[in-house]
């Protein structure tokens, strides 16, 4: 595929107009809501974004009069292959550029275009659906075992709720825990005893227990527990 006529794939298309739209969204958002002499400013948002875009897809093969016998058979290799999914040699890569008139050499190239409409709206989503922000409050406490410890959970949202029945899931982060202690052998021995899933009650709350290693914690490691709910995460450290 040529690259002189700039072609993009779709991905490259659609990926700049979000990230043009992501940007135009931050500058909107960061506009002050008064200005120096303290009148009010007009204030925008995107809720979404429709586009219609004329595409034009080539196909195209080059052509050489000085080919030697080698690349003349590398390229009758390639062709055979090619041919099954593919008619008249082109090329399996598909890139895509806005139509435009374009002057052709018909003695060195051989081109199939086709020209489509893509149509489709980026659509602003509310974080959290619209709900109030869920908060996760985890706090390790120690038991009467010193390599057992309580994890006590309390879920609920910046208006206050608690939220019950909400599945909790535990995780030991080995690949942070590595992090924070550079250089060092873990024995990666920590397990939680209960259940690393648990809901909570009906105040929001939920208790499981985790057995860290004996070796890494004598030698005062950091080890990483993380606690979500569905895609809100918080991370807690046990050590000495």
């Amino acid at each position: 595929m040529s690259t002189a006529n700039n072609a993009l794939t779709l991905k490259q298309i659609l990926l700049g107009i979000s990230d043009s739209l992501n940007e135009a969204q931050n500058h909107l958002r960061n506009v002050k809501p008064y200005d120096e002499f303290g009148r009010p400013n007009t204030l925008y948002t995107l809720p979404y974004l429709d586009f219609n875009l004329q595409v034009e897809a080539e196909f195209e093969k080059e052509t050489s009069s000085t080919s030697s016998p080698t690349t003349a058979a590398k390229t009758t290799a390639n062709t055979a292959v090619m041919a099954e999914s593919y008619e008249k040699n082109y090329a399996k890569v598909i890139s895509f550029k806005p139509v435009a008139a374009t002057n052709v050499n018909t003695d060195t190239k051989e081109t199939n275009k086709i020209t489509s409409t893509i149509s489709g709206r980026f659509i602003a989503i509310v974080p959290n659906e619209g709900l109030p922000q869920m908060i996760i409050n985890a706090t390790p406490k120690a038991t009467t075992n010193i390599h057992i410890f309580d994890i006590d959970v309390e879920v609920f949202n910046a208006a206050g709720e608690k939220i019950s029945d909400a599945l909790v899931e535990f995780n030991y982060n080995q690949e942070k825990t590595n992090k924070l202690n550079p250089g060092e052998i873990l024995s990666h021995g920590t397990t939680f005893l209960n259940t690393s899933e648990i809901r909570t009650d009906a105040t929001g709350k939920a208790t499981t227990q985790v057995k860290v290693d004996g070796v890494d914690f004598a030698k005062g490691y950091i080890l990483i527990i993380e606690v979500n709910v569905g895609n809100v995460l918080t991370k807690i450290s046990i050590q000495q």
